[in-house]
């Protein structure tokens, strides 16, 4: 392509070797050439093509990052459980989200599963959150913590999987109680310090608006993009009959509405902090404050090993 010199260019200004730049730029092409788009913050792309047994898979392409698209998996499952009477088995990744459409007379549906108003989408992933393997795992950390998984020596660690049955007992009892702490905690870390809805609720905002929009397409097979997203859709279900028993129970939490939303509160944590004592945290682990600046030869080593890689323009700042 025409522009291939300046692309090149850039991976290697980025610490690419020529190798690695060529790949890159090869494989953004190869995306291009099977979906006419590669998408990016304002244009998210919905592929869809069939699998080896005629079945529907949907992939959106998305440059959102886990904690968007995590909660944004658990309501587009939710919405074709609602309009379809199937199970999506919707995974979401850092590139995107994979569901499966079994195969049907009708054509399939595309961009319309990911559009969402932004309250119907936070209601929709505080209510599926519970079902999640997520949820699970963090309830059994905020039950040890709560010293409610009992050891019979304390002085010895107990096995994972004691624990896991243990936390799966308990989590069938705390179900029956809207207002048990623990499992209200366990909510709360899942969708405040897992998942980011403030940053998935204003993207749906944007949708809203046509600041940010989809592009339907459809392909023989997967792009290469969707490809790689396949790949661990396969592994999150190709050892699913392995999982541990209470990270793949599935059943209705019971939570009090009020509480829950008391916990979680209205106000973002960073409104809380002072701008100033953020913008100085930021300067000494960025090792821009005076106190930090790296010395000698042995200081820009200690500075790469704590950052990693920087250009040399970064390493003169710091």
């Amino acid at each position: 392509a025409a522009d291939e010199p300046a692309a090149l260019a850039r991976t290697a200004a980025a610490g690419l070797d020529a190798r690695a730049g060529a790949n890159l730029v090869r494989f953004i092409a190869d995306q291009r050439e099977a979906t006419r788009i590669v998408p990016d913050h304002e244009h998210l792309v919905v592929e869809r093509f069939r699998d080896e047994l005629g079945d529907w898979r949907i992939v959106l392409h998305s440059p959102y990052g886990m904690r968007v698209h995590a909660p944004w998996a658990l309501a587009v499952d939710a919405r074709v459980q609602e309009r379809l009477g199937v199970e999506a088995h919707a995974v979401a990744s850092d590139d995107g989200i994979v569901l499966r459409i079994p195969d049907a007379a009708d054509e399939p549906p595309g961009s319309e599963l990911f559009e969402f108003d932004a309250e119907e989408l936070a209601q929709l992933a505080t209510e599926r959150v519970g079902d999640s393997a997520l949820f699970a795992s963090r309830f059994r950390e905020c039950a040890a913590r709560a010293l409610l998984l009992p050891r019979q020596n304390p002085g010895r660690r107990s096995p994972l999987w004691q624990q896991r049955q243990k936390a799966s007992q308990l989590l069938e009892v705390a179900r029956d109680y809207p207002d048990f702490p623990i499992v209200l905690e366990a909510v709360r870390e899942c969708l405040q310090d897992v998942y980011d809805l403030p940053a998935l609720t204003a993207l749906a905002e944007r949708i809203r608006g046509r600041r940010v929009r989809f592009v339907d397409v459809a392909t023989e097979t997967a792009s290469p993009f969707a490809a790689s997203l396949l790949f661990g859709y396969v592994g999150a279900f190709m050892y699913e009959g392995d999982a541990p028993l209470a990270e793949r129970r599935a059943a209705a939490l019971s939570l009090d509405p009020g509480l829950l939303a008391e916990l979680l509160g209205t106000v973002e944590l960073r409104e809380l902090l002072d701008p100033a004592v953020v913008d100085e945290t930021e300067r000494m682990l960025q090792r821009r404050h005076p106190d930090r600046l790296a010395r000698g030869e042995e200081g820009v080593a200690d500075l790469l090993r704590e950052l990693g890689p920087l250009t040399p323009a970064e390493v003169g700042e710091r």
